[in-house]
């Protein structure tokens, strides 16, 4: 879990004691702007370790962006387990030869034992293995999910970061403005 702490709160509730809303105001922008920042550092921290798309990062990552009545903003990757089809896979159609997958932008390519690339009946294609020695059932090849990938340690420490400082600077900024005359 990412948590990102805000470091002028005693400012902001010292320069709007007599008007709370205003404050509300500041915080609620710098929160949204913040989560939005979290979200992209997201998708490009992932794409730095893993071979993946980022329409395949963007779609599995939500934001529930901070109101005036609830200041605070929750950035969440859900969803299934990643089809191996998504990452490095050769050959990419099903052909008669041996099926390989990298799934690390630094880890090598590994050979998948007895893996075959299938299209099923609904139109999905993926890596597959036999389950028995039978013809069916087959299996599908799946790498982690876009949520396991976002749960490593060194991506959460770099997300982190960029989401403290842009609330800082957000803050700073929207503060600064309204006390020039901004709304």
């Amino acid at each position: 879990m990412i948590q990102i702490r805000l470091e002028n709160i005693e400012r902001i509730e010292q320069l709007f004691e007599n008007t709370p809303r205003e404050a509300k105001t500041v915080l609620w922008r710098a929160i949204n702007r913040s989560a939005t920042a979290v979200k992209t550092r997201t998708s490009v921290t992932i794409r730095k370790h893993y071979i993946v798309k980022a329409e395949d990062v963007k779609k599995r990552i939500k934001i529930r962006k901070a109101s005036l009545n609830n200041l605070s903003a929750q950035i969440r990757a859900s969803g299934p387990v990643t089809p191996i089809m998504k990452f490095d896979v050769r050959p990419t159609s099903p052909k008669s030869s041996q099926v390989t997958a990298r799934v690390l932008k630094r880890g090598s390519r590994k050979k998948i034992d007895n893996g075959f690339i299938a299209r099923t009946g609904n139109g999905h294609v993926n890596v597959f293995t036999r389950v028995g020695s039978s013809r069916f059932p087959i299996q599908g090849r799946y790498g982690p999910s876009i949520a396991q990938m976002m749960g490593k340690d060194v991506l959460i420490e770099d997300i982190t970061e960029r989401g403290q400082t842009v609330l800082n600077e957000r803050l700073n900024h929207d503060l600064n403005r309204l006390l020039q005359g901004g709304v």
